[in-house]
């Protein structure tokens, strides 16, 4: 008889979910006891370590990685990695145990009230229904973090892994594909606004694809600043046109960018701060253009002229 668990490793294997990070505890003992061959278990000491570890995966492989976290303990544990993962935009899948389905409404030791303890800081969060519904989260889970670019949660009873499951339906696509063609017609604005620019200038964040920004930036041989706070670098910091890292306050990035007339930010908000101070962002005369994946960050800057698109495709 195949179980819930047979299922989830199909899922796991499909979409390349074959290392598994992790520190476990009780309620992912039945998933993790006699892991089959195929499937790499990585331990780690602290659960801020497992997504660490997971994220770190996750950039390297340029695909969702893995994380396994124990109740309320290690998702709470987890938590600042988790905000870190999304604000790099790192897709994850972050799979939680859970207690016992069977006595849930009693509220037994290690029962988490896990599906809020992230905030909002997961792209997606669920408790499947039933144990039948796990591989499909899964999947869903996948599919969520690669286009959320973020964590994604999937909080699985630590019964349902020796559920049946036979002649189940998987609630995702086996293929999703996400074209990310930009039509020349719809860059039109920004190729004029950055062919009429005297002096342009670039800040990269975390959603900056390296080698056709790269190329852009040479073309229009104008320099490369880093997001201020970006934990993750949006452009090759050994380049001759590399500018630093904008400064984290309105007066001195006012400073910073007033020779440009023009700034493009990608992959990068417009603009991170921490200290306040009054003022606008840019002098006047100044314009800004934002290219971003991340409808949330197109829709609160202040921006001129705003993409929500691949950067890649945009930069290209």
């Amino acid at each position: 008889m195949s179980t819930v668990r047979d299922a989830a490793f199909d899922v796991l294997r499909r979409h390349g979910l074959t290392t598994i990070f992790c520190n476990p505890g009780s309620t992912e003992v039945s998933l993790l006891t006699d892991l089959p061959d195929d499937l790499r278990f990585v331990l780690a000491l602290h659960e801020g370590s497992v997504v660490g570890m997971a994220t770190g995966w996750a950039i390297g492989h340029e695909a969702p990685a893995l994380a396994v976290l124990h109740t309320t303990a290690g998702l709470g544990t987890a938590v600042g990695a988790i905000a870190t993962a999304r604000v790099n935009r790192v897709p994850l899948v972050v799979l939680v145990g859970q207690q016992d389905r069977r006595h849930l409404a009693l509220e037994p030791f290690l029962t988490g009230r896990l599906e809020g303890l992230a905030g909002d800081y997961p792209v997606w969060v669920n408790q499947p229904a039933r144990a039948q519904d796990v591989p499909g989260a899964l999947a869903r889970a996948w599919h969520e973090a690669a286009t959320g670019r973020g964590p994604a949660l999937v909080i699985v009873p630590m019964d349902d892994w020796q559920a049946p499951f036979d002649g189940e339906v998987l609630a995702a696509p086996a293929r999703l594909l996400r074209p990310a063609a930009v039509p020349d017609a719809d860059l039109a604005p920004l190729v004029r606004l950055l062919a009429g620019a005297r002096s342009p200038a670039i800040v990269a964040g975390a959603g900056a694809p390296w080698e056709p920004l790269v190329g852009l930036a040479e073309r229009l041989g104008c320099p490369v600043f880093q997001e201020s706070f970006g934990a993750r670098a949006g452009f090759p910091q050994d380049h001759p046109q590399y500018a630093g890292v904008l400064p984290a306050d309105r007066e001195r990035l006012r400073g910073r960018l007033a020779p440009h007339d023009v700034v493009l930010a990608v992959g990068a908000p417009v603009f991170r701060q921490y200290p306040y101070v009054p003022g606008p962002l840019v002098v006047p005369g100044t314009s800004v253009a934002l290219v971003t994946d991340d409808p949330a960050e197109a829709h609160r800057s202040p921006a001129d002229l705003a993409y929500l698109a691949s950067p890649a495709a945009v930069c290209a």
